[in-house]
């Protein structure tokens, strides 16, 4: 991503979270990450994990407190700044789990800085489906290096067709399996519950890295 598609991009999302125009935000971590970890033993000490455009950090602290050290990524500083007032927060009403820790890292998603980091786990909400088209392989390959061996990741997005016009937020029916071919297998696909009835379709992947 050029420097100066990176600053429209960050004052772009930077307003949208100091004009509070976020609905995503919902303050409630999916149930279907909360069944993922409900299913899996307490992660050894150390163990690493990635929330990808974390925005206000609360899933970064659900990780932290499965007993995670999370470290959130987002390209908007103010996102990150509530991302911080939450951690905060967070400190004066509950703990992280046994060795959970939470950071908080701006960066832009295309070109995480995660090279060979040894990851347990991967999650992004969102982000994955917001980038061009162009930067979506560079984002796959950061993701592939960040994770470790049979480290999963979980994928939410959008649903798109031919009928949507340009710009778009989404992917397509089998983007993901060609966008993560060779790098991730997908362990399972599955339809998005919908909030309302202006929901748009959506679909979770889980995705493990195999070598």
């Amino acid at each position: 991503m050029s420097t100066e598609n990176q600053q429209d991009l960050r004052a772009h999302w930077d307003e949208r979270y100091r004009s509070g125009q976020t609905p995503w935000d919902t303050g409630i971590t999916p149930p279907e990450v909360q069944a993922f970890w409900e299913e899996r033993p307490a992660p050894a000490a150390g163990a690493l994990a990635l929330d990808i455009g974390c925005g206000t950090g609360l899933n970064t602290l659900f990780l932290a407190r499965q007993g995670l050290c999370a470290i959130g990524f987002d390209l908007s500083g103010q996102a990150l700044r509530l991302a911080q007032q939450r951690l905060k927060a967070s400190g004066r009403q509950d703990r992280h789990g046994p060795g959970g820790e939470a950071v908080f890292v701006q960066a832009d998603v295309s070109r995480l800085p995660v090279d060979r980091l040894g990851a347990v786990y991967a999650l992004d909400i969102g982000c994955l489906h917001s980038l061009p088209d162009h930067l979506r392989p560079a984002y796959a390959e950061g993701v592939h290096r960040g994770l470790k061996s049979g480290g999963y990741f979980h994928l939410y997005v959008f649903d798109r067709n031919d009928s949507d016009g340009p710009g778009t937020r989404g992917m397509y029916e089998g983007e993901a399996a060609a966008l993560f071919d060779g790098k991730l297998e997908i362990v399972s696909e599955e339809a998005g519950v919908s909030s309302g009835a202006a929901s748009r379709p959506s679909r979770w992947f889980l995705l493990r890295r195999d070598s």
